[in-house]
């Protein structure tokens, strides 16, 4: 089902099993799919990749003390992106699949992979003896967040953070309404799917009653892509935040 404006909550063992699914379709020649969805496009998953994290990681300001915690990691896109110097990265998600694939694909002493739901990360952190983080990742995991949670995960990544932090928030936001996919049939996908895609006025809200309200304000945001090319959908935009305090 296709449903604009009114909120719908999603299923989120469907979207576990569909990441399952995506995990079996891991490929080491085209790695990214798994998440980026371009399973018969290697190229575009890879040229999306480059742009996305050539534009984001400079407004990271990574340096050697660099504590990274990247919240919905998948198989450790992002960890590839990131130098060796950083001081530490941690990288969740609530996919085992994809958190087996992640620890498989990178060894480096300082990183690790940890399983577990974003709205759940605080007691995670705790039980792996994690302590705070000055930059935090939030890559495309908010529009698998019912709104309830979406609210908790935020307040959690926040407490999650050190005083002085910067916050990525990366997510396809719906252009001019909210849109929800349940149990909708991809074609290209080949498989249901489940999605929320909140406008950014609704995104702002949110951020407003956690983040913002905590001493992070947005110091840059927009479009990600300029390229015709790599925004080849309608009603959804991929959009950028970076919060610091």
């Amino acid at each position: 089902m296709r449903i604009t404006e009114k909120i719908t909550d999603i299923d989120y063992r469907e979207t576990k099993r569909f990441f399952k699914n995506r995990a079996e379709k891991f490929s080491v020649d085209n790695p990214y799919s798994v998440t980026m969805y371009q399973d018969n496009h290697k190229e575009l998953a890879e040229e999306r990749n480059r742009k996305e994290t050539g534009k984001l990681c400079p407004l990271l300001k990574l340096n050697s003390e660099s504590k990274v915690l990247d919240v919905a990691c998948g198989i450790g896109r992002w960890a590839d992106a990131l130098p060796e110097t950083v001081r530490e990265y941690c990288g969740l998600d609530f996919s085992r699949e994809l958190v087996e694939i992640a620890n498989q694909r990178n060894t480096r002493e300082n990183f690790s992979f940890l399983e577990g739901a974003a709205d759940e990360l605080e007691a995670i952190l705790a039980k792996n003896g994690k302590g705070r983080f000055n930059r935090a990742l939030m890559v495309g995991i908010l529009m698998y967040l019912n709104d309830r949670e979406l609210g908790s995960t935020l307040t959690q990544v926040e407490k999650s953070c050190e005083e002085h932090s910067v916050i990525c928030i990366r997510e396809p936001i719906g252009i001019k309404d909210r849109l929800t996919l349940k149990d909708y049939f991809s074609d290209e996908l080949k498989d249901h799917y489940n999605a929320i895609y909140r406008t950014r006025q609704e995104l702002m809200g949110f951020f407003e009653d956690s983040l913002l309200k905590n001493g992070f304000h947005i110091t840059e945001e927009g479009f990600l892509f300029d390229e015709d090319a790599l925004n080849n959908r309608k009603e959804t935009a991929q959009y950028f935040y970076i919060l610091e305090r």
